[in-house]
Formats: C-alpha cells, structure tokens, sequence
C-alpha cells in the first residue's frame, strides 16, 4: 500500500519532567528544558522551565509524524541547561525504542505514560525522565486492541504517578536495557503502561 498512512503515523509526544537531574553528580540548580528527536533533522524543544532546579515540570505537547518503514528505531530525548553566559549544555539523554509505544500492548489511541533513566555522556545515571506518547488513530478501524498483561499497579517514578491524575498505571515486565549507550551502548529505562483511552 502506498498511503500517507501506511508510510507514517502520527504521534502526539508530551515531555512531562525530569526528576533527580545532576550534573558531575551534584543536583542541579539551572534552568531547563528538552529535546525530542527522532533523527538529525527533526526535533523539537519545550519551552525553558523557569523555576530551574533538579525536577523541572515541562508538560509541552509535540505533534510528530514518524516514518514506520523502519527508519526510526528509538525517539531520543535530551535534558539541557543553560549557563549564567548563556551556554547551553548536556545534562543527560535517553533512547525510546519505537517498540515501547506501537504494536504489541500498545493500539492507536491508547496514552502511554513512560519514565527512563537519563545518562549523561560518561554513562553516569543523572536522572528521570517522564513522557507521554500516544500513537493517533489513523482512521482505519480494522486493528484489534489486545488486553494489557495482569501486573501490579505503580508508577515508575513519584512525578510520573502525579502526573495521571490518579489514572491506573501498569508496569511492563521487561527489565530495563543499558547495553549499547554511547558506544554502541542504548539506555531504554523501565517504560510504565498507563490503560488510558482517549475518546475519539
């Protein structure tokens, strides 16, 4: 098939907060803000979080249109700051696998709320990171929505659970992935599966 739809989905991919950030192992104190990419020419930046500190709250929404013939692979997301002269700099960084959030547990129009481990460059674990992604319906109803695996309810971190409003969590049975960071290395975290639907 040749369609639009065949050949992308549309995502809707909200970067909630950060938690425990630390820079050379020491909590940081600057203002914040995220990147999401899916590839060197696309990406988009939430606004900066003007309190600053170790748990900036962003809650910015990106529309994304991602290419699904196997391109894309992971959604990365970073954690910058901005120096007193204006610099701006790593704090740490995350790769989502495409596999977390399509197919799976995972049908169209479902909310999925997920939190991963930041490292920074070195590998150093400095911090949390909570997102939300939800795959749009692409108006072809012939997918079947499967049932979430039976598991015990919690939130992967305390700003996550806050962040649902009391809505159910489910954690994923997976453990989390830190081979192939940097060198060859990819830190996917732990994901927790939110059973959510929005009404179309």
């Amino acid at each position: 098939m040749s369609s639009y739809s065949t050949m992308k989905r549309s995502l809707e991919v909200e970067v909630i907060s950060a938690e425990g950030l630390k820079v050379d192992r020491k909590p940081l104190k600057k203002k914040t803000y995220s990147v999401v990419s899916i590839d060197d020419k696309h990406s988009w930046k939430s606004n900066l979080d003007d309190l600053g500190g170790s748990c900036p709250v962003w809650k910015d929404k990106f529309d994304i249109e991602m290419p699904i013939n196997g391109s894309v692979r992971f959604i990365s997301v970073e954690v910058r700051y901005r120096t007193s002269n204006g610099a701006e700099k790593l704090v740490g960084h995350a790769k989502i696998p495409v596999t977390d959030f399509m197919g799976g547990f995972a049908p169209q129009g479902h909310l999925n709320f997920l939190s991963y481990r930041l490292r920074d460059d070195y590998g150093d674990k400095c911090g949390i990171i909570n997102v939300s992604i939800m795959v749009k319906p692409d108006g072809n109803n012939d997918y079947k929505s499967l049932p979430l695996p039976s598991s015990s309810y919690a939130a992967c971190s305390s700003q996550a659970a806050a962040a649902t409003n009391n809505q159910m969590w489910r954690q994923r049975t997976s453990m989390a992935s830190t081979a192939g960071y940097g060198g060859g290395r990819v830190v996917t975290g732990v994901p927790v599966w939110c059973a959510y639907q929005r009404p179309s």
